[in-house]
């Protein structure tokens, strides 16, 4: 049976008059820099991760589930989500589940994508020995949106995701990859296949080759040698798409969030500015040296971004940022800081109003399944 969600798009005090562009990389507004001043810390909300047995009762892959990217507005009849899920790293897939009694309990309704082995030529031959790599195409880390003013009806429901190719013995090759889209006219699809969408310059042409947009081009993300984590809004007029952007600084990789912005749809993007670097990391962890993990949402009449430092040892909780002015990007100081009692692998947060405020990834790796989805009982932002 199809589920025909009875959802009202989230609206916010802005402008339609978005203005594309708005802000170029070198004079990007950006959060106020907590490290150089205490006073902009909020007090961390601990939670016990222990109970995180998972929500998804239909679905239970042999590592768990992960990445939750959540649609439900307050008052809203039901919900719906997509999620990683994750028979093991080789073959993740995205799933999507719908919810009818305020997110406490989900029901799987469709699977997405699936893993595609493939051979890929590149020219990085450290990574790639004669000439090509091989392995599956996976997506993760996806981003669910609803979009009811898109005049094809059957693609009112948008499913932004990092696919990219894993090799054997689970070599992570995230350059060799594209952000995609796929679109479905309700949560349980059909949805289409993974289109290449969002693609960058690497040693692979794999990655710049059948794309909508190619983020060197862009001017925020032009030194970006891959995205990741896209997380999806849309606001009167425009989608907004928050990615995370691996660059090199003096040669190390580290992860900043853009802001890029669309106003037919998803059909092509802009840069409007940096919205977090890992200076912004500084209320958890000072030294994490990335932010990741972009979720962006509205509670009220205010548009939030949450997102997560990304450290060596993994990801480290969320930090959640008001955005003063959804026109230019331009975020204020950390309004909430969300992390386990135990010190867990914990990251990204998701949060909607009408499924009981955040959830969010906590990783249990020497528990099964290792991937979980929790539910802090936050119910604000």
């Amino acid at each position: 049976m199809r589920w025909v969600l009875a959802i009202t798009a989230a609206a916010c005090g802005s402008s339609s008059a978005h203005a594309p562009d708005a802000a170029a990389e070198s004079d990007a507004p950006r959060a106020i820099d907590a490290a150089s001043d205490a006073s902009n810390c909020p007090a961390i909300t601990r939670f016990d991760p222990a109970p995180a047995a998972g929500v998804i009762g239909s679905d239970a892959p042999a590592a768990g589930v992960f990445d939750p990217s959540i649609v439900y507005p307050a008052g809203a009849s039901a919900g719906a989500m997509s999620y990683s899920a994750v028979p093991d790293q080789m073959t993740i897939r995205t799933h999507v589940a719908v919810s009818s009694d305020g997110g406490a309990t989900w029901t799987e309704v469709a699977e997405a994508n699936t893993p595609e082995a493939t051979t890929i030529a590149s020219s990085n031959v450290t990574e790639c020995p004669g000439g090509t790599c091989s392995g599956n195409l996976i997506s993760e880390v996806s981003s669910l949106v609803y979009d009811p003013t898109d005049p094809d009806t059957n693609a009112q429901w948008k499913l932004f995701a990092h696919r990219y190719l894993v090799g054997a013995g689970v070599a992570l090759h995230y350059d060799i990859g594209t952000i995609t889209l796929q679109t479905a006219p309700a949560p349980d699809g059909p949805w289409t296949a993974p289109a290449k969408w969002i693609g960058w310059n690497s040693a692979s042409s794999y990655s710049s080759t059948g794309v909508q947009v190619n983020a060197n081009d862009l001017a925020g993300t032009a030194d970006c040698i891959a995205l990741t984590e896209p997380g999806a809004i849309v606001l009167p007029g425009v989608l907004d798409l928050a990615v995370g952007c691996v660059y090199l600084d003096a040669g190390t990789p580290r992860i900043r969030i853009e802001l890029l912005r669309s106003p037919d749809h998803g059909a092509s993007f802009a840069s409007v500015g940096t919205l977090l670097t890992p200076a912004d990391t500084a209320c958890l962890d000072p030294s994490a040296g990335s932010i990741n993990g972009a979720d962006l949402f509205v509670s009220g009449s205010t548009e939030y971004v949450a997102a997560t430092p990304s450290a060596s040892a993994g990801y480290e909780g969320c930090l959640v940022f008001p955005i003063t002015d959804p026109v230019t990007g331009t975020v204020g100081k950390p309004t909430r800081a969300i992390a386990p009692t135990g010190g867990q692998f914990s990251g990204a947060c998701t949060f909607a109003d009408g499924a009981g405020g955040y959830a969010l990834d906590v990783g249990f790796f020497q528990a099964t399944p290792p991937f979980r989805i929790a539910r802090p009982g936050i119910a604000t932002p």
